[in-house]
C-alpha cells in the first residue's frame, strides 16, 4: 500500500527539490536538540530578569517540528530509522560511504533504503516538492 503511494506521489513530485527539504529539516532539528537544552537555560535566566519573557514563536515551532519528526521516524523501518538518525540527527554527521560499511549493507542497498526513507519523511512530513 505504502509503495503504491509513494509511487503515486512520486510521478508528480520533483525528488531532488523534495530530498533537499526533507535535509533542511532534519539539519534543523538535529540543530535544535543540540542546542535546544541551552536555549532553555538561556530561557529560564531571561525569566529571572525578566519574568514577563515568554517562549517565542520559533521555540513553539522547534519543539512541535521535533516531536513531528520523531513520530515520524519512529513509523519508518529499523534500518531506515538507523540511517536517517546517523546520517541526518547525530551531533557528528556521518557520511554515506561510512554509513554504508558500518550498517553492513551495499553501497546500492544502502541509496535505495536512505531513498525510501527520504520519500516516506516527505510524505509523513508534508514536504513533497511538486513539478
Amino acid at each position: 500500500m505504502v509503495g503504491r503511494i509513494l509511487h503515486i506521489e512520486q510521478e508528480q513530485i520533483d525528488r531532488r527539490a523534495t530530498r533537499k527539504r526533507v535535509e533542511d529539516v532534519l539539519e534543523t532539528v538535529r540543530m535544535y536538540r543540540l542546542m535546544g537544552a541551552l536555549r532553555r537555560e538561556s530561557g529560564a535566566i531571561l525569566e529571572m530578569e525578566n519574568p514577563t519573557e515568554h517562549k517565542t514563536e520559533t521555540e513553539d515551532l522547534m519543539v512541535k517540528l521535533n516531536s513531528e519528526c520523531e513520530h515520524a521516524l519512529s513509523i519508518l523501518e529499523v534500518d531506515e530509522q538507523e540511517i536517517i538518525r546517523k546520517r541526518y540527527l547525530q551531533k557528528d554527521k556521518q557520511f554515506d560511504f561510512m554509513l554504508f560499511h558500518e550498517l553492513n549493507m551495499s553501497e546500492r542497498t544502502y541509496r535505495r533504503v536512505k531513498a525510501k526513507a527520504i520519500a516516506k519523511l516527505a510524505y509523513m512530513l508534508r514536504l513533497e516538492v511538486s513539478q
